[in-house]
């Protein structure tokens, strides 16, 4: 069977891609990337940076050998770097929810979005769930998150240049109530992918929890069949 690898998002760890890995381990063997300093590394009090996160990846590649990536939010911005960079060992991109576009305006307004002391405050449920996937180290989490998105802000990694040097395939996904991520910077990226496709995932807002799964898999699904 092809190798499969599904990475987390921003504030997530592998645990966040348990219910889809389990949709799709009967057709693909599934492996889960969880990113440094989540989850059970939590406590690595190391700053994020986008190298390090597309270095991680490229090492799991390595020592799976060949394999089709799905990528939700950050995790499909560093597998679309990790192509760019010229990995061969990359079949094929699914992306769900990957926030392309970034300036200091909109990191600044993510950020905004990732004080520790005002979720705790205003919805502890989150704070809750944080704590869940991160344990005790979850506001160092969010901080270095928070800075993780000016640093992207500030550089912008997602270019014309290095989208246009990826030759594999590629599908971008997005929910249809995402209102993080834009359909119209979706689609510009998807216009400067050598082979891409768009689909809109129904009934689904950005967060992987609230996305409808059943519709994500068969999606995943039958694009790595189409391209193998």
């Amino acid at each position: 069977m092809n190798n499969l690898i599904l990475i987390h998002g921003a504030l997530g760890n592998s645990d966040q891609m348990s219910p889809l890995k389990e949709m799709l381990e009967k057709d693909f063997n599934v492996h889960l990337l969880e990113l440094e300093g989540h989850g059970a590394s939590s406590s690595n009090e190391k700053a994020f940076a986008i190298d390090d996160f597309v270095s991680q990846l490229d090492d799991c590649i390595d020592t799976v050998g060949n394999a089709h990536i799905f990528g939700y939010s950050m995790g499909g911005f560093i597998t679309l770097l990790s192509a760019a960079s010229g990995n061969q060992n990359i079949q094929s991109i699914t992306t769900l929810g990957t926030k392309m576009k970034w300036s200091p305006e909109i990191a600044e307004q993510e950020v905004k979005q990732l004080n520790p002391e005002k979720i705790k405050e205003k919805v502890p449920a989150f704070a809750r769930a944080l704590e869940k996937k991160h344990g005790v180290h979850w506001e160092n989490v969010l901080n270095r998150t928070a800075a993780f998105m000016k640093t992207l802000g500030d550089e912008a990694p997602i270019t014309k240049k290095r989208m246009s040097q990826i030759n594999i395939p590629v599908q971008l996904c997005l929910s249809d109530q995402d209102q993080m991520v834009s359909k119209e910077e979706s689609e510009e990226v998807n216009a400067l992918l050598m082979n891409s496709r768009l689909h809109i995932i129904p009934e689904s807002k950005h967060p992987i929890e609230q996305t409808n799964l059943t519709a994500l898999a068969e999606k995943v699904r039958f694009f790595i069949q189409s391209v193998s």
